[in-house]
């Protein structure tokens, strides 16, 4: 239509004509961009001889991203978790991680243990994926400059409790000692700390077994063994599993001996497994399970809900870990890695503290020393 044709149209016409070009050309815009999708691996041990540890680190990662995510703007970043078993064993992780790289995430969560983490971390040097670890509290991987990052102290804090503990305050000069060696990336330095704070005042370790877990393991043996010189107390550095196992046969000969162990297996598996055989254990945890700040009670609150379980280390430990590198991924920069990011920022919000790395990816962290009272962790102190 002319432009004087137009003009010579009646108002109101000119108005319905006008009003029907403008919604034609509101129709003909783009609609809004899809939110971008952040794809996160998780690596853990679902299956396994460690999978109370691994599902329980899995769920606080799982309920961080569904928080995150569920709090998101409309047109904000969205994450999407890809899982992988890795079975606690090396042949399985090598072969998950591969899976996670094919799916090209930009990061992955976990291992939970030791042993997996120096197991994969080589597959994740090559390809500059960074890797957030769980409960990964060997000190071998300190100090590098590697993919490698953990909001979980290595320095082995809860070592040092336990031995003053139970000196100072049990009064005991004389320990034996159950290591378990398949996670001896985190057992043997625990031990070995262990030793260096127990023996400087004059208290010894008499006697040391070292077992590797299989399906032919005695764990009456090994109690046996470990009771023939009367110590006046034991210390298992091992899992949960086997620090139950070990309890409950050493618990049957003395049923009023003093038992340790290292904070590998303090967790409510240990609870469950070791029953009546554990009260009065003592251990460490990484987090203040008397918390009264509405952040950790809404976590405890929510991650109940989620999962119908109650919160442990592991549970704390995953979120946190999630939690940070969540923070990262939505704060990096263009054309930042996730690992430039990390160590441009450095610091993050944990659940219950600030999270602080150094130029290596390592973090120092308290350790709560805990006895078992009555089927639950409590405060010694």
């Amino acid at each position: 239509m002319a432009y004087s044709s137009f003009k010579r149209l009646k108002p109101a016409t000119r108005t319905v004509i006008m009003s029907l070009l403008a919604m034609l050309l509101l129709g003909c815009e783009q609609a809004p961009a899809p939110a971008k999708i952040l794809h996160i691996g998780v690596l853990v041990d679902a299956t396994g001889p460690t999978s109370s540890l691994g599902i329980a680190g899995r769920n606080g990662m799982q309920l961080a991203v569904e928080q995150a995510n569920a709090s998101a703007a409309a047109n904000a970043a969205k994450v999407e978790l890809h899982f992988q078993d890795d079975a606690f064993n090396a042949d399985s992780a090598k072969q998950a991680v591969q899976q996670l790289l094919n799916e090209r995430v930009e990061a992955i969560l976990g291992p939970m243990t030791s042993m997996i983490a120096m197991q994969v971390l080589p597959q994740l040097n090559q390809t500059g994926v960074v890797l957030m670890g769980g409960s990964v509290l060997t000190p071998l991987l300190a100090g590098r400059d590697d993919q490698f990052f953990r909001t979980v102290s290595h320095h082995n804090p809860d070592a040092k409790s336990v031995a003053h503990y139970l000196q100072q305050r049990l009064g005991i000069q004389r320990v034996n000692v159950i290591i378990e060696l398949s996670n001896s990336q985190f057992t043997q330095p625990w031990l070995n700390d262990f030793a260096s704070h127990y023996r400087a005042t004059g208290a010894s370790i008499e006697q040391s077994l070292s077992f590797t877990r299989n399906a032919q393991t005695n764990y009456a043996s090994l109690a046996k063994q470990a009771l023939l010189n009367q110590p006046q107390a034991v210390v298992l550095v091992c899992g949960a599993l086997d620090a139950a196992m070990l309890a409950t046969q050493l618990r049957i000969i003395r049923p009023e001996l003093p038992l340790a162990a290292s904070s590998g297996a303090a967790v409510d598996a240990l609870l469950e497994m070791g029953g009546r055989a554990v009260e009065g254990l003592v251990s460490a945890q990484g987090y203040n399970a008397d918390d009264q700040s509405p952040a950790f009670l809404a976590f405890r609150r929510d991650y109940a809900a989620r999962f119908k379980t109650p919160i442990d280390s592991a549970a704390v430990i995953g979120f946190n870990a999630a939690s940070v590198l969540l923070q990262a991924l939505h704060a990096r920069q263009p054309q930042e890695s996730v690992k430039q990011a990390l160590l441009r920022l450095r610091s993050f919000q944990g659940l219950q503290q600030t999270i602080s790395f150094d130029a290596f990816g390592d973090v120092d962290g308290p350790a709560f020393l805990k006895v078992i009272q009555q089927g639950h962790f409590v405060n010694a102190n």
